[in-house]
């Protein structure tokens, strides 16, 4: 191999087995032969060949997974960034290959825990820094230059591990100190004024959209568009943390086993389904509202849907014009949203219902279909039996104890999975699969409540969003689709219950086989936090539940059920590093209670810079000191000791000159200063320097002691 081959293919193997878990079986003979593609000659029919490749495994794979899948955008990544190396001659492409490998490594990293992924990290950098320390750019590849033992890789590792620490200061200062950008750049334009037509896809597919919906479908289709956004909401004074943002929209009441259908009176009698709600949000909180606080106030824009309801936070206090609130709770406009629109709307975050229900809305959040899901309507009578024969209590202790079943069941949430089919599909998802969406696990919730004899409505809307750095934006796209339920307590009436919290604290987990992933028991109705404690309150480990790439959850269970050093260590750079996203540098920034910690990071930064320059000064005079022979370093030392005595070497005079000019101004100091002139121009100008050093060296420690005592 050439002088860069085995750090460059060190490199690539580290790509490699970043994507291993993710590869198909049939990738690895593919990735192999471009590899081996390296042996080639280079001839014209070599690059032709490649080329037919790179085309013909992005056909196969297209054709087998989807022409956009990302298992086809993985493996003809691999396979063009692989014949690229083996076609590489130079060292500019060479370097290419590095950069496009890191980027690789990168990716593969997303689907192993943060431990695993900064050990690849860290393995794809020190192969790069060798590649690139091996040989200069511009240098000729000849000869296998072999590294000599550590002494040798750190004469390779030296020079890009210098420059790399003179940038760590400014780097660290700009990740901490740089507004995080959620997303891609055209959602700032959102923010501040962009339509949201030019994102838009008008797709009838997922919540918000269609009067019907069949479990899983609502966030499978918002998964074909999950960068689309779906409103924008600007807040005043207070941004409140992402987990506590659900957006409210359709409310489903009706399930006949195959598919939950809206009120049939919102399409066709409005004026009715306008009686039966609120002209007005104080009417609304005086009659059904027992306790309010936490009111946000924010303005949004909506991107059309085609249907009349108009998205809000959980709970509406103030209404836009030409709106009322629905005997649902959902914020209902008079004309369907055909355009992009903008409102101004107040919420209350915190809130508990009055226990009043007319019989018929009951009725309605008991009905169950005639068949279907058997073993869920055997659970039900079993729950309703557990908790006695009614009372206050009797619907808290039933969806108590089926929340515990979730919590012990091992449930995964994941946003592609494979819907059960036919009428008995949340009994599949129940007690055989237990892996679904959202929309999913809060459905199977609502079927197991009526069966119990508890009533419960699904409710789908969005949660979270994307924090704008450092503005009061949030951005919700079609990925922050959600469902949750809200279940009828006899003593405090409808109250919200999220299953997915209850599941785990993170909503995507990995879909390879052989991950386990770690959940963690949440409680039902997490307390809204105190005024004091806003900026502290509790949110996913995300920030929100948006565009979040796959990611392996490995338990390990050491010392106690403790996670080991690595898993701590992962977790930790994934909060702080990985998942650093504009809530959370906020937080960060402003510290506890919302101080000014910015500027004691800042003049951290500031100061940590200034110590690593000067370091690095002081290295570098430290090294070129010794890297000096011994010889004239004794005869800098000697002169600086003079120079002190205001006795300083000029730049135009020789030793001798020197000497004669030292033994004018100190006759006691000749003694000494002329050895040493004559033994320093041997050294220099005779033609037998290695009979000098010694002299020299014993001859400058002469005078100096000299000057010393003469002192």
């Amino acid at each position: 191999m050439s002088v860069r081959a085995r750090p460059l293919a060190a490199l690539l193997a580290v790509m490699l087995a970043a994507h291993a878990p993710t590869l198909s079986v049939l990738a690895w003979p593919v990735l192999l032969l471009s590899a081996a593609s390296r042996r080639l000659p280079p001839r014209r029919w070599s690059a032709t060949l490649g080329l037919a490749m790179a085309l013909g495994v992005y056909a196969a794979a297209g054709a087998a997974w989807g022409w956009f899948a990302s298992d086809t955008l993985r493996l003809a990544l691999l396979t063009v960034l692989l014949l690229k190396w083996a076609e590489a001659r130079s060292a500019g492409e060479d370097s290419l290959v590095i950069a496009a490998a890191l980027t690789a490594t990168a990716i593969g990293s997303l689907d192993w825990n943060e431990g695993w992924a900064l050990a690849w990290v860290a393995l794809a950098l020190l192969s790069a820094l060798l590649a690139l320390g091996e040989a200069p750019p511009g240098a000729a590849r000849q000869g296998p230059a072999r590294l000599a033992g550590v002494a040798g890789m750190w004469r390779a590792l030296s020079p890009p591990l210098r420059q790399l620490t003179l940038a760590l200061p400014l780097a660290g200062a700009l990740f901490v100190f740089f507004p995080r950008i959620p997303g891609p750049l055209w959602d700032i334009g959102l923010s501040f004024g962009l339509p949201l037509a030019v994102g838009l896809d008008q797709s009838p597919q997922g919540l918000g959209v269609a009067a019907t919906l069949k479990p899983g479908q609502a966030q499978a289709g918002a998964a074909m568009t999950g960068a689309t956004p779906v409103l924008v909401a600007e807040f005043e004074d207070w941004v409140p943390p992402t987990a506590l943002l659900y957006w409210r929209g359709p409310v489903f009441y009706d399930f006949d086993g195959e598919e939950w259908r809206l009120n049939s009176d919102i399409a066709s009698s409005g004026r009715r389904f306008m009686a039966q709600g609120w002209r007005s949000a104080r009417a609304f909180g005086q009659e059904r509202l027992a306790q309010k606080a936490q009111e946000v106030r924010y303005t949004m824009r909506l991107s059309p849907h085609r249907a009349t309801w108009l998205y809000a936070l959980d709970l509406p206090s103030a209404l836009p014009a030409e709106a009322f609130i629905g005997p649902d709770w959902q914020v209902i406009s008079h004309t369907p949203v055909e355009r992009e629109m903008t409102y101004g709307l107040t919420s209350w975050l915190e809130w508990s219902d009055r226990p009043e229900i007319a019989p018929e809305l009951r009725a309605r959040a008991l009905a169950l279909p005639a068949a279907g899901n058997p073993r869920l309507r055997r659970l039900g009578a079993e729950l309703r039996d557990e908790a006695g024969a009614g009372g206050a209590g009797a619907s808290e202790a039933i969806a108590r104890a089926a929340l515990i079943r979730l919590v012990e069941g091992a449930y995964r949430v994941r946003d592609n999975f494979e819907t059960p089919p036919g009428a008995d599909a949340f009994d599949t998802f129940w007690f055989d699969t237990r892996a679904g969406n959202a929309e999913f696990f809060a459905g199977a919730f609502v079927f197991l409540m009526r069966a119990a004899g508890v009533p419960a409505r699904l409710v789908t809307g969005y949660r979270g969003g994307k924090l704008v750095a450092l503005t009061d934006y949030v951005v919700v796209k079609r990925s922050h689709a959600h469902a949750w339920t809200e279940v009828w307590d006899e003593a405090r009436g409808w109250r919200r219950i999220d299953p997915v919290d209850v599941v785990t604290l993170q909503k995507r987990v990995d879909t390879s086989p052989a991950a386990r992933e770690r959940t963690e028991p949440a409680a039902a109705t997490a307390p809204a936090p105190r005024p004091e404690e806003r900026q502290r309150a509790a949110r996913p480990p995300d920030g929100d539940f948006a565009e979040r790439a796959p990611a392996t959850r490995i338990r390990g269970e050491l010392f106690g059920g403790k996670p080991d050093w690595l898993e701590a260590l992962g977790d930790w750079i994934g909060r702080w590093i990985v998942r650093l996203d504009a809530e959370r540098q906020m937080e960060l920034l402003a510290g506890k209670g919302g101080g000014f910690a910015w500027v004691w990071l800042l003049l951290g930064a500031l100061f940590a810079a200034t110590a690593t320059a000067l370091a690095g000064i002081g290295v570098s005079r430290w090294r070129a000191a010794h890297r000096m022979p011994p010889a004239q370093r004794a005869w800098r030392r000697a002169c600086a000791l003079l120079a002190r005595q205001g006795l300083p070497p000029m730049p135009t005079e020789c030793p001798q000159q020197y000497a004669r000019r030292v033994a004018q101004a100190r006759p006691e100091l000749a003694i000494g200063m002329q050895p040493l002139a004559d033994a320093y121009s041997g050294w220099r100008y005779s033609r037998t320097p290695e009979r000098w050093p010694a002299t020299v060296v014993q001859a400058a420690r002469y005078l100096m002691n000299l000057m010393r005592a003469v002192r």
